[in-house]
């Protein structure tokens, strides 16, 4: 007996109406074929059912996530966490990651990495997107905006050391935190690493491998170490 094949556009038009469902207006490119959408989607289904099973939503977990102080994690629906990401939300405000929105793979969210001092924590609006191999360190808080788009090997440190007695190790002198904010609709290359304080206005770009501290008004692109102002968009 000979097998129909399912028509190319009616698999695309299922996966279109699911992304649709879980929020995604991004429309599906009508030359992948069927078998690519219908193996994209079992990926999705397997982490869709993850989800559900450990932490009752509908949202989308890898392949050995490991989630710290769950009680004060918050995913809203759709949103995804990549293979092998660890999420510590210990801390004052937790982990907070908006609709829709995807961390990538490998990455790692730190909130209070010692017991000396309790962390504040990361939130993150929707629709937004950190590529593979990031850092959080959210002791003194990260906040980052909605419809942000950020590459791969991220790093944001919002804890700085102290060092200015030289009668003590660095290690000894305590710490300073001082809170990391992206604003909406940023676009950060690959590799960038934000330090204590910086904050970013909304519509900003940093170029791959920049720097960044201090605080940049929005509607500018930046690059360099340390990062500055390239031009105005």
């Amino acid at each position: 007996m000979r097998v129909q094949q399912v028509p190319s556009y009616r698999v695309t038009a299922v996966i279109q109406r699911l992304m649709i469902a879980s929020g995604r207006s991004t429309r599906v490119d009508p030359n992948i074929p069927p078998l690519d959408l219908m193996g994209e989607a079992g990926v999705r289904l397997v982490e869709l059912a993850r989800g559900y099973l450990r932490l009752r939503r509908p949202v989308f977990l890898g392949s050995r996530v490991k989630l710290r102080g769950r009680s004060r994690l918050q995913m809203a629906n759709w949103s995804g966490v990549g293979d092998r990401t660890v999420i510590d939300a210990r801390g004052t405000i937790g982990v907070r990651i908006g609709e829709g929105t995807r961390l990538g793979r490998y990455g790692v969210i730190t909130t209070t990495s010692h017991l000396s001092r309790y962390g504040v924590g990361v939130v993150i609006g929707k629709r937004s997107g950190v590529g593979d191999g990031f850092h959080l360190g959210a002791s003194g808080g990260v906040e980052i905006g909605d419809d942000v788009i950020i590459g791969p090997g991220f790093s944001a440190h919002s804890q700085e050391h102290n060092y200015g007695d030289h009668s003590l190790p660095i290690r000894e002198q305590g710490t300073n935190e001082a809170p990391i904010i992206v604003g909406n609709d940023c676009w950060i290359g690959s590799k960038v690493t934000l330090l204590a304080g910086c904050s970013l206005g909304e519509r900003t770009i940093v170029a791959s491998g920049a720097v960044v501290k201090g605080t940049f008004p929005g509607g500018v692109i930046l690059g360099g170490v340390p990062a500055r102002i390239i031009r105005k968009l």
